[in-house]
């Protein structure tokens, strides 16, 4: 314990999955954290278990990463409640099986909404806070498919080739 102690963060996409195991694994190494996510049942959940192991540790919001207003508010609570802000997660991703002829246009651009603007806008309305704070890090997650291409992800890998793109020119 204690890689992260006296840090906060924010974790997108927290309720279930990778999220989950990011809150869990910084919450166990000393960060409080923010779980957002669109999935109100299971935030409130994970927030009221890692409480009961380390009280005042985690609290939850509910967020949809594409609305740029919540952002500013979900930033605003964060430093609100905890006095900063050091550690952005852009987590928050879906996945629709589909190739180039069977995903169709909504199901694309619901892709790159989540996950290029969504990650997008974390940066755009952390990295003031982060500064503010005296400086931390931002983990946009990506994938192999970014890479490697999967077909029948099609729109995944596009949104993720999106984020590994912005993720380059973000650390630059």
């Amino acid at each position: 314990m204690g890689r992260v102690s006296g840090k906060v963060a924010l974790i997108t996409g927290a309720a279930v999955g990778l999220g989950r195991a990011d809150a869990i694994a910084l919450v166990n190494e000393g960060a409080r954290v923010c779980i957002t996510d669109v999935n109100a049942a299971e935030g409130e959940k994970l927030a009221a278990q890692l409480n009961a192991s380390h009280p005042g540790s985690a609290f939850f919001l509910p967020q949809d990463v594409r609305d740029e207003g919540r952002w500013t508010e979900v930033i605003g609570e964060v430093t609100k409640r905890y006095g900063g802000l050091h550690v952005l997660v852009n987590n928050a991703g879906i996945v629709i099986i589909g190739t180039p002829e069977t995903t169709t246009l909504e199901q694309f651009r619901l892709h790159q909404a989540v996950m290029s603007e969504g990650v997008f806008l974390g940066c755009k309305h952390a990295i003031p806070a982060i500064s503010a704070s005296g400086g931390g890090s931002i983990i946009n997650m990506s994938s192999v498919a970014s890479h490697l291409g999967y077909p029948v992800f099609y729109a995944y890998s596009a949104a993720k080739g999106a984020v590994r793109a912005m993720t380059k020119a973000t650390a630059r």
